[in-house]
């Protein structure tokens, strides 16, 4: 089961396979924590998406003397159910790309990456749930899409060709890899990454290059105590501009020259955040300003801005970086729903284009025989939450930790408790 169908879940439905036991299909998390590019949301989606994609370590603890040796419960019995149909008029956050020609869309919606004409109407599905695809760019020749994707457990750069076909991955290893954008001429990316650092905790952020063909990598950012994100390719091909995030978060945007070199700023904000540059053919640069509100009393907001004027006015912009058309228009996510302007003047100046859409995916929904439970019973029951077992260096005792206390299991015999901590209420 993927985390779309497992989001898609109905505690009334007797057919709801979202049953907390059964981690099956569930893919971990990255070990660290997610590179956040704002704090507003684009209006609600269709439906949910699940928040924590990891199993729990433990199913909780039982009561009475001495645990039972651990067995997993047999999963339920799933038998072949009936497909559902669901249907996506808007999505929260979604990426966006936009065709060199212009007349062509690509956005992700709930996971998947559907393409659609510039005005709008029924999309097409590219691929499937399990690439849990974002930030995606359009190759200036328009014969591929590259995107930060998550199939393989990490985020890593893939392209494919505008129809979905040839997914080809581009990097690889146990580090993120974020944001993606090309160079003028389609011959390397630009992208985040945390490469270099330690396996398991990283690196800060840096921004780095990667050759389409050849795979060679580039570090073009490496100073201390900052984080570099969000590359935009400048139209002249000299330089990437990104990001920097210092102590009080991403409140400059700066560049660096396409081979690397010295940072310069380009620009900062006094509060809030700046996320998503992106740079039109004639200098103009976009990004999204978050403010520093304070949920529930005054939420944060995000504003879209070209040059530093807010071209938005009321508008729950998606941290997302917009994308220019050749005529000037940008294009960009919020209130949930794809959205088109002509920056100019003031803001609100220029009313938003919404562009409508229609995405249906067919859903299977297995049943399966409901899991009973009883919180009232007092009689005893198998330990399910032990914590930590290690094997004894002659391999015929297991230690681990349950209810309280530090147990030895012979192998084959009786847990025996060799020290119980105080109970605590």
């Amino acid at each position: 089961m993927n985390p779309f169908i497992k989001g898609l879940s109905d505690p009334s439905d007797p057919s709801d396979p979202s049953d907390p036991s059964d981690p099956s299909g569930l893919r971990g998390l990255p070990r660290r924590g997610l590179l956040k590019a704002g704090l507003a949301g684009a209006g609600a989606a269709a439906l949910p998406l699940p928040v924590d994609r990891r199993p729990a370590d433990g199913a909780g603890s039982g009561s009475g003397g001495a645990p039972s040796a651990p067995a997993a419960p047999a999963p339920p019995p799933r038998t072949a159910g009936a497909t559902r149909t669901l249907t996506f008029r808007q999505g929260t956050n979604a990426s966006l790309a936009v065709s060199p020609t212009g007349d062509r869309l690509i956005a992700e919606v709930q996971g998947v990456l559907w393409s659609l004409p510039r005005t709008g109407g029924t999309a097409t599905a590219l691929t499937g749930p399990d690439l849990d695809p974002a930030r995606l760019a359009w190759s200036p020749d328009g014969s591929l899409v590259a995107v930060c994707a998550y199939r393989d457990g990490g985020f890593h750069l893939w392209t494919m060709a505008p129809d979905g076909s040839g997914l080809r991955r581009l990097t690889s290893g146990p580090w993120d890899d974020r944001g993606v954008s090309w160079s003028p001429d389609g011959r390397r990316l630009a992208f985040a990454s945390e490469r270099g650092g330690d396996p398991a905790t990283g690196s800060r952020y840096r921004i780095w290059t990667v050759d389409v063909r050849s795979g060679e990598l580039v570090r073009l950012t490496d100073d201390d105590g900052v984080e570099d994100y969000d590359p935009a390719w400048h139209p002249g091909g000299g330089k990437v501009l990104f990001v920097r995030a210092g102590a009080r978060g991403g409140r400059e945007l700066a560049s660096v020259p396409a081979g690397g070199g010295p940072v310069t700023v380009e620009r900062t904000v006094d509060s809030g955040t700046l996320s998503g540059p992106a740079v039109h053919a004639d200098g103009r640069i976009a990004y999204v300003h978050v403010d520093d509100g304070v949920y529930p009393v005054n939420p944060a907001t995000a504003t879209l801005v070209v040059d530093g004027v807010p071209v938005t006015d009321g508008e729950d912009v998606s941290p997302l970086p917009p994308c220019w058309t050749a005529d000037g228009t940008l294009l960009y996510v919020a209130d949930g729903r794809l959205r088109a302007r002509r920056p100019g003047g003031a803001a609100g100046a220029s009313k938003p284009e919404t562009i409508p859409f229609t995405a249906s995916l067919e859903v299977p929904r297995p049943h399966y025989r409901a899991k009973r439970y009883d919180f009232d019973s007092t009689a005893p029951r198998p330990v399910r939450g032990v914590h930590l077992p290690v094997l004894s260096p002659d391999g015929r005792s297991v230690a681990f930790a349950a209810l309280d206390a530090l147990w030895v299991l012979p192998i084959g015999g009786r847990p025996r408790a060799l020290v119980r901590a105080t109970a605590t209420t």
